[in-house]
């Protein structure tokens, strides 16, 4: 009787070099397809997505499809972020292609994303159009209910009218009874007098100011009247030049003596030195530098300890003032006969501030 292979002898090979493969369990799973092996779900359309983001973005409709329910929901509530949000989820769709939950890439961006591209810009150019007109429209609506308003006040404007016709014959007879006690007071007419009494501010007249003053106060108006009439800018420059030599001739060498006019500026500068400008006329000012660094050759700002600083320490803007002194020297390009320290030519003309050093400031009571 034949036996077997004995204990560790060598299993006989079949015939073409199979082996039987060896179990290590019944039921054993080894990874590869079958009816245990785990399904995937396909992944969400790009244009469906793309679409949805476009249109509904703003209430999360594109979250919800591509299965972020939660995002869906807090887009849905902030309504897309207030626009933000929904503008940056389209953005990365159209640029990116998207990915669903499960983290895949969704389906057909490259065929379709040149489309998207297009499609995109001119939605969102064509809505901001929409909106702008929209608005403007809404905006004339609202301007609409005026007549509404005219028309409700007109039957007020009735009522008022009916009142005042049942008023008006009661107010007549009321009228003409009052009519003697309005005509009563016209005897004591004459009784107006105290106003012919009230008496002009006692400036000084016109026949008080020193003729050279008032040759200075001609000239000036003199110069704006020419300055007026002129029809080319030479002309206009040449006002000037007159004005100097008219100023030359009726205050020679600059003497101011007892001219009188109204305190302007009582000032200090830095150093404590007074600053003292006055006014003879309108826009017609004479006065001492307002720094010491314009100031340095001309002297012109009071020092204290100078009897003339305690006369400006009782003089206030507004006050009438005699005043003596000597006008500064013009120059070249400014007024040839008396400095004024005017920026422009046009200042000059108009408002000639001229720079004077005082001798004498006497308040006028």
């Amino acid at each position: 009787m034949p036996q077997g292979p004995g204990y560790g002898a060598q299993q006989p090979q079949q015939p073409g070099g199979w082996q039987p493969q060896q179990q290590s369990g019944p039921g054993a799973y080894q990874g590869g397809p079958g009816q245990y092996a785990p399904a995937q779900k396909p992944p969400k359309d790009f244009v469906v997505a793309w679409l949805l983001a476009l249109f509904l973005g703003f209430l999360g409709i594109d979250r919800f499809y591509r299965g972020f329910i939660g995002l869906g929901i807090l887009k849905l509530v902030t309504c897309g972020g207030a626009g933000v949000w929904a503008l940056i989820d389209l953005l990365i769709i159209i640029f990116t292609g998207g990915r669903d939950s499960t983290g895949q890439q969704l389906a057909g961006y490259d065929k379709s994303k040149k489309i998207a591209w297009i499609v995109t810009p001119i939605v969102l150019v064509l809505g901001m159009i929409f909106s702008s007109v929209n608005a403007a429209t809404s905006g004339g609506e609202v301007a609409a209910p005026e007549p509404d308003e005219v028309v409700s006040a007109a039957p007020a404007e009735i009522e008022d009218e009916v009142v005042d016709e049942a008023v008006a014959e009661p107010v007549e007879e009321e009228s003409a009874d009052e009519a003697p006690v309005e005509d009563a007071p016209a005897e004591d007419a004459p009784e107006e007098k105290p106003a012919e009494e009230a008496p002009a501010v006692e400036e000084a007249p016109a026949a008080d100011f020193p003729a050279a003053q008032q040759a200075m106060a001609d000239a000036v108006d003199q110069g704006r009247t020419d300055a007026e009439d002129a029809e080319t800018d030479l002309q206009r420059a040449n006002v000037l030049n007159v004005r100097s030599e008219t100023m030359c001739e009726t205050v020679p060498d600059g003497i101011v003596q007892d001219w009188i006019g109204t305190v302007k500026t009582v000032d200090a500068n830095g150093e404590g030195k007074a600053v003292v400008v006055v006014s003879i006329e309108d826009d017609i000012e004479i006065g001492t530098w307002n720094n010491a660094f314009s100031d340095i050759s001309d002297n012109t700002l009071i020092e204290q300890g100078d009897p003339l600083y305690d006369s400006a320490l009782e003089l206030a803007p507004g006050d009438m003032v005699k005043f003596s002194g000597t006008l500064k020297t013009g120059s070249e390009g400014n007024d040839a006969c008396y400095y004024a320290s005017n920026l422009t030519e046009v200042m000059s003309i108009d408002s000639p501030d001229y720079i004077a050093t005082f001798s004498a400031l006497q308040k006028i009571e």
